[in-house]
């Protein structure tokens, strides 16, 4: 589930504009899915994506709509859905419209929990069905988005929207890893100073960030060395959203011996549990850093990495993006537990309690 990358006029009614929407908001182009865009009274709050059951009917039909309602349950606040079906690219028959009986029952479904399904399309490939046209089952050629205003905001605005979710592959080694792997080798670790290290990198600039751990070399040995101290590893993301100070005082209560007390606060924050919104943009800048030293990592601090970007996707409501990167640890290094505990916790559709809640949910910010 994703929150709106911008708070922009967007009609709910013209599937043009929401065709043309729901990759910016995805980040990534869906298929072979249910793209569901929640609405409170006018205003669009979430966008929640699902796969497509494999079986247009019957048992497995249920179980996905159960899913869905299940989903649904965590935003009480939401009063209509707009629907837009990604269908497998395979021929239909000319009469035959994909999923409509789906789409019937999920409305029902809706309907008796108080939810509107305001609109709903589905396309398949070129074409576009609408299931409350008089005429449903005769489809329409999809327009292209490039003209369209919805569209060419968000472009505008630095949205580019993956053709697939990004898997953490593609990066690019740096020129000088070698050099900086060596630094890693001799290294010893002195967990406050790494988590200093790491919270000034995040309080930079993208460019600035990027010029020092690109330039200073043992800067980027430290950052990705002390990724192999496990209490360094999962105080990242405490760090980023909740601060130094709060990061202190669950590492010295760990250390006093008091670990399930101090490690309260750092466990319901990974749970994505707690009243505010974690510190989002120093959370932004612990991703692109994380994913800019993907073109150094090596063994257990690349899946380190990978599991900080998928719990951050996560975090921002992107599950399917986190899958995907947690998909990308496993497959690396089965004996990785971090990243088959985070993947098990992901796949049962957990989200964060922040993601549910438009004032602490995540926003992206285009510049």
């Amino acid at each position: 589930m994703t929150t709106t990358p911008e708070r922009q006029p967007l009609s709910l009614s013209k599937c043009e504009d929401i065709l043309a929407y729901v990759p910016h908001a995805l980040g990534f182009h869906p298929q072979d899915s249910a793209v569901l865009m929640l609405i409170d009274g006018d205003q669009l709050e979430a966008t929640l994506r699902v796969d497509l059951p494999k079986e247009e009917d019957g048992s497995e039909c249920d179980s996905w709509i159960t899913q869905v309602l299940h989903l649904l349950k965590r935003m009480a606040h939401i009063e209509g859905v707009v629907l837009v079906i990604y269908a497998p690219e395979q021929p239909v028959a000319a009469s035959a419209t994909p999923y409509a009986n789906l789409v019937s029952e999920l409305e029902q479904a809706l309907n008796a929990q108080k939810v509107v399904l305001r609109h709903s399309w589905c396309r398949q490939g070129q074409l576009v069905w609408d299931y409350e046209s008089d005429d449903f089952a005769t489809p329409t050629q999809v327009r292209s988005v490039e003209t369209n205003e919805t569209h060419l905001s968000l472009v505008f605005a630095g949205s580019a929207p993956l053709d697939v979710p990004w898997d953490g592959s593609g990066i690019p080694e740096w020129p000088q890893a070698a050099e900086i792997l060596k630094i890693i080798s001799n290294q010893q670790h002195n967990v406050v100073h790494c988590l200093e290290a790491w919270l000034q990198t995040m309080d930079l600039s993208q460019a600035e960030a990027q010029e020092w751990i690109h330039n200073d070399h043992d800067h980027a040995a430290l950052l990705l060395g002390s990724l192999d101290v496990k209490i360094v590893r999962d105080l990242l993301p405490y760090l980023a959203g909740e601060g130094f100070e709060a990061s202190l005082d669950v590492l010295f209560g760990v250390m006093r011996g008091d670990h399930e007390a101090a490690a309260t606060p750092l466990t319901n924050y990974l749970l994505g549990r707690g009243w505010h919104a974690p510190d989002w943009q120093r959370i932004d800048r612990l991703w692109l850093v994380s994913r800019d030293l993907l073109g150094v990592a090596k063994g257990n601090s690349r899946q380190a990495l990978l599991c900080i970007l998928a719990w951050i996707e996560w975090a921002r409501g992107r599950g399917t993006m986190a899958l995907c990167l947690l998909g990308r640890a496993v497959e690396e290094n089965p004996n990785y537990e971090l990243s088959k505990l985070l993947q098990k916790l992901m796949s049962h559709g957990i989200m964060p309690e922040w993601a549910t809640d438009q004032l602490r949910a995540w926003r992206a910010n285009f510049s």
